[in-house]
């Protein structure tokens, strides 16, 4: 209470709440679009938005890129992740790269899709390196650079990304701008392969099979090989024709045994 309200018995008037900090207003518009509640979620980031926040902006942007509680619109979803993404925020540089990749309210320039990966990269996303990383290899919106193909799928796969780690595997294997290292992509490919990627896993049961880089093993080159097959992969077909006219009934038991215990066994 001041002095002057004390000498005059006044009470004094009740301090005004202090407004809701950014970060708290925007979990809480997150907490918001978890819970279904889409349309209080846009009025925050709508609002949000409008002030030049811009992870805001992104959501919003995001919201209208899927059509999720507004009608979908690619062409104000790119306005608004391209307001996000040029000041510097990395959700929304992830979306521009995908917007340009797949030509929605965008003209499908890859050389576009390729620099806003590489700067959702360079923020730390780990999908844009792993996008990135693919781009730079398959020589796709720019030249082939396997330096720079390299460099991100290391960034990707420190991060988890099974598919950056395969790709680091097949750098190592075809000597990819690097001397080839047969060990360094067996064990590329087994890091991704006890992650659930079938090439990976391809690879993984080609090399255990031929004991490429790591120690010639029936049964993991089975269990890997046959992993792989059940989901989709073209190349381990061959590899497990040749597994089958040397595996044992012992072998191949083991070997399903390992597989019905799961990818990280």
């Amino acid at each position: 209470m001041k002095l002057l309200d004390r000498l005059l018995g006044r009470k004094p008037a009740p301090a005004t709440p202090p407004e809701p900090d950014v970060e708290t207003t925007l979990a809480r518009a997150k907490a918001l679009f978890e819970a279904g509640d889409v349309g209080g979620a846009f009025d925050i980031w709508h609002a949000l938005a409008h002030a030049g926040v811009a992870r805001a902006q992104a959501n919003l942007g995001g919201l209208f890129a899927t059509g999720a509680g507004v009608e979908r619109d690619d062409d104000e979803a790119v306005r608004w992740f391209r307001i996000a993404a040029e000041a510097g925020d990395p959700v929304a540089q992830q979306n521009m790269a995908l917007m340009y990749y797949e030509g929605r309210g965008t003209d499908g320039d890859l050389a576009q899709s390729a620099r806003w990966y590489r700067a959702a990269a360079e923020s730390g996303e780990a999908e844009a390196m792993n996008m990135a990383s693919w781009m730079a290899c398959e020589g796709v919106g720019g030249p082939v650079d396997y330096e720079v193909a390299r460099h991100w799928a290391e960034g990707a796969a420190a991060r988890g990304v099974a598919s950056a780690m395969c790709r680091l595997g097949q750098i190592h294997h075809n000597a990819w701008g690097v001397e080839r290292d047969p060990v360094e992509a067996a064990r590329c490919f087994e890091q991704a392969a006890r992650l659930g990627d079938a090439e990976a896993q391809a690879m993984l049961g080609a090399a255990c099979l031929m004991g490429l880089g790591i120690g010639k093993d029936i049964v993991q080159a089975w269990r890997w090989l046959t992993r792989a097959q059940r989901q989709g992969d073209p190349l381990a077909a061959g590899f497990l024709q040749r597994a089958r006219e040397i595996a044992t009934p012992d072998e191949i038991a083991e070997a399903e045994r390992l597989i019905a215990a799961g990818d990280r066994a």
